[in-house]
């Protein structure tokens, strides 16, 4: 008896750690699985077309990929839709593809959580916005827990977005941005990608993106609005993306705000198709939402309100030609007349009845094709003396390069030597 009874207390010493042992593990997946299911379910959800709008909080967060993965932290644990959605954008900031989230917490509508986390991270920087592509998330949820694996594509990546960088960086050191004021930025910056870029989809990287439009001078308006938003915001301005339609389908431009009053500013409109060179057009920049929803659409509760009208005369300038704080231009509001308007007083002065196109200059003098005579190549001085016919033949196209005018004609290009005027 005494033997058989020493048999039994050896037996449940040895069985007593095996079964807490077994109890701790399955009280840890009670935990994670729902006790009133019988399996883990796995579930699919592409999330791509989260909505974009500016009417979320936009984080002050720096421009360079550098500074702005200093300013940017993993949350140690997630377990609220802020947390989560921490969690999102410091994953998008780092330009990563594929990553895992560790989410703890109610799981009973995870699906709505998940989503609303996405939109409320991509929402937080609108440079990252615009460069988010497709998209798949996949879950494994039980009641408490939930582990979120995603692959996540962009129209860029961490190597592009660094020179991007750096070359900004160096056009911008180009210039004395501390003398400069918002509107001479905003010009700047729409001046540079005017005159740098042409408007096509033959690129080897994504015509959509800002890179694309700075390494290859070539993209479209999502890359234009996206390299408009980065300079700007190097410069101090902010700056938003906007998207919205026109007649010939989706598109995109900025708004920037202007000594205190929004703006909307579309390089891409004020690139002339086909291209013209250095010619820059300023019929969308700086416009008010009356004059801009004349032919572009966009959701206005989305954006903040541009009611200021102080730059409409920009819209009239075509042709320009800027020198020592004027801008020489052909007036659209006038038949294309010969224009000069002083960036400074805002003084604006026809200098002829001469209808001009193709306006370039050197020291004291404009050059111009004057289509009140035949399009001819004519001059007249920057004060709006002198002027006079210099080559009888239809022109186009002009340029001054080394102290020579050049010009195309029906028979090619000919050049003057400016000297001999």
């Amino acid at each position: 008896m005494l033997k058989r009874l020493i048999i039994l207390v050896i037996l449940l010493v040895m069985i007593k750690p095996a079964y807490d042992l077994s109890k701790q593990i399955w009280d840890e997946i009670v935990n994670w699985l729902d006790i009133n299911s019988a399996i883990t379910t796995m579930e699919n959800i592409n999330i791509s077309e989260i909505g974009k709008t500016a009417k979320e909080t936009i984080y002050e967060t720096a421009s360079t990929i550098s500074a702005l993965q200093a300013t940017v932290h993993l949350p140690e644990k997630v377990q609220s839709v802020e947390e989560l959605a921490d969690a999102f954008f410091y994953h998008f900031s780092h330009w990563e593809t594929n990553f895992e989230i560790h989410y703890v917490g109610s799981t009973s509508d995870i699906e709505h959580i998940i989503q609303q986390a996405v939109e409320e991270a991509s929402n937080r920087d609108h440079y990252i916005l615009g460069h988010l592509s497709d998209r798949k998330i996949e879950y494994e949820y039980g009641k408490y827990k939930a582990k979120i694996k995603v692959q996540q594509q962009y129209l860029t990546n961490a190597v592009h977005e660094q020179y991007v960088d750096e070359r900004i960086a160096a056009i911008l050191a180009s210039v004395d941005v501390n003398s400069m004021s918002d509107f001479e930025k905003v010009k700047f910056v729409n001046d540079y990608i005017v005159k740098n870029t042409v408007y096509s989809t033959d690129t080897s990287l994504s015509p959509h993106s800002a890179c694309a439009v700075l390494k290859e001078n070539k993209g479209v308006c999502q890359g234009y609005a996206l390299l408009a938003l980065k300079m700007l915001r190097d410069l101090g301005i902010e700056t938003l993306y906007v998207v919205g339609e026109v007649h010939t389908g989706p598109h995109a431009w900025n708004l920037v705000k202007v000594d205190g009053e929004w703006y909307h500013l579309d390089t891409t409109w004020n690139d002339p198709v086909p291209d013209r060179g250095n010619a820059v057009r300023y019929q969308y920049f700086l416009l008010d939402d009356a004059t801009m929803k004349l032919d572009h659409r966009w959701n206005e509760a989305d954006y903040p309100k541009a009611i200021s009208k102080k730059y409409t005369v920009m819209s009239k300038i075509d042709h320009a030609y800027e020198k020592d704080g004027y801008i020489y231009y052909s007036n659209i509001a006038d038949d294309h007349r010969l224009y000069r308007l002083n960036l400074s007083t805002g003084e604006n002065k026809r200098l002829t009845k001469s209808r001009a196109q193709y306006i370039v200059g050197l020291g004291e003098w404009i050059f111009f094709s004057n289509y009140s005579k035949g399009a001819y190549l004519a001059r007249i001085r920057t004060d709006g003396s002198d002027e006079s016919i210099i080559y009888r033949e239809k022109v186009s196209d002009l340029l001054v390069e080394d102290g020579y005018l050049i010009f195309a004609t029906d028979e090619g290009l000919k050049k003057m030597e400016i000297r001999n005027f």
